[in-house]
């Protein structure tokens, strides 16, 4: 009986351990912008919109979503020109921001499945007490979008 019961404990393990390592990603349905965080998957609704052609207004993004870490973006936005996505740190945030002249992190871009793409950016590890921003280029007529994610200490 012992046996059978440590057994179980080991497959539980082992499934337990399994499901921590896959990874969740949005339905290949659901257009928009998600953050996978501790928290789980978050869709970001609300965006700074392009208002000059390096400058944005932030001011819907005072109430971004609050988490501790940030593993990866996931975009599936049709026509956006992913490739030109750029992630900034900010320790605070402004109703204004202009990306001339700001640094911003190394990211990779990875095309996934049905379009779903994934932005990975390894400097986001060490980051907390501020910002994370993700623009996201648009199509032509369509004004550019920074998604805001704020990260805790």
């Amino acid at each position: 009986m012992a046996r059978h019961s440590v057994r179980n404990i080991l497959a539980l393990g082992c499934l337990l351990l399994f499901s921590l390592g896959c990874e969740t990603s949005p339905d290949p349905q659901k257009i928009g912008v998600f953050a996978s965080t501790n928290r789980g998957l978050l869709e970001l609704t609300a965006y700074g919109e392009q208002n000059g052609m390096t400058s944005y207004d932030l001011r819907k993004l005072q109430e971004a979503p609050t988490v501790a870490k940030v593993a990866r973006f996931y975009v599936n936005m049709p026509d956006s020109k992913i490739t030109n996505s750029k992630i900034f740190w900010l320790t605070k945030l402004d109703k204004y921001f202009d990306e001339k002249g700001q640094p911003h992190l190394n990211a990779s871009v990875e095309a996934g499945k049905n379009n779903v793409y994934r932005i990975t950016c390894a400097e986001l590890e060490s980051k907390k007490g501020g910002y994370v921003l993700l623009k996201i280029s648009m199509p032509l007529g369509t004004p550019d979008r920074m998604y805001g994610i704020q990260l805790t200490e």
